[in-house]
């Protein structure tokens, strides 16, 4: 598998229209040797992903001017990865909508990482992990696509966000 040098849409200028009738979310797809940080997500009260793995991401703060510095912020946050030190930008897709909060919207930031990191879980994060993308496949599963590997299954938005990546990488090899 080859990352692109872009993808999806790679300018900041093609930044997302926030309207005010949905809530906005954003999560980073960060890359380096072919592989993806992923988190277990810690199991917490009221967070509808509790115990999930997932993206590094979050809600769109009102501090927040743009949702790539959602994604950024939050990669921070939950990783301890600067991504404004150590990202190289390639560009954001979606919107995905999960499917138990209709009226939120998602978008997919990726970045590949000029260097090596080291991961540091916040109490959001049980653990943090790089998975190889060359050793997963997406497989039909209870709730959809799922991508099943030794520490466990990503299924649900995850997946369709990994799905999606994968598939925009192929398209730029063809």
């Amino acid at each position: 598998m080859r990352i692109p040098d872009t993808i999806g849409i790679g300018k900041d200028e093609d930044e997302i229209e926030i309207k005010p009738e949905y809530e906005y979310a954003a999560v980073a797809l960060i890359t380096r040797n072919n592989k993806v940080i992923i988190e277990k997500r810690s199991v917490m009260a009221g967070d509808p992903w509790s115990g999930q793995f997932s993206l590094p991401g979050g809600h769109l703060s009102k501090h927040d001017a743009l949702l790539k510095e959602t994604a950024i912020r939050e990669t921070l946050e939950e990783t301890g990865v600067n991504l404004n030190e150590v990202g190289r930008y390639l560009g954001h897709f979606g919107p995905f909508v999960p499917k138990n909060k209709q009226n939120l919207r998602v978008y997919a930031y990726a970045f590949v990482l000029q260097k090596p990191v080291q991961l540091v879980p916040s109490k959001e994060s049980e653990f943090l992990m790089w998975l190889d993308l060359s050793k997963v496949r997406a497989t039909e599963g209870e709730h959809g696509n799922e991508f099943r590997f030794s520490k466990g299954t990503i299924w649900g938005l995850t997946a369709r966000i990994l799905e999606k990546f994968l598939e925009l990488c192929e398209a730029d090899t063809e």
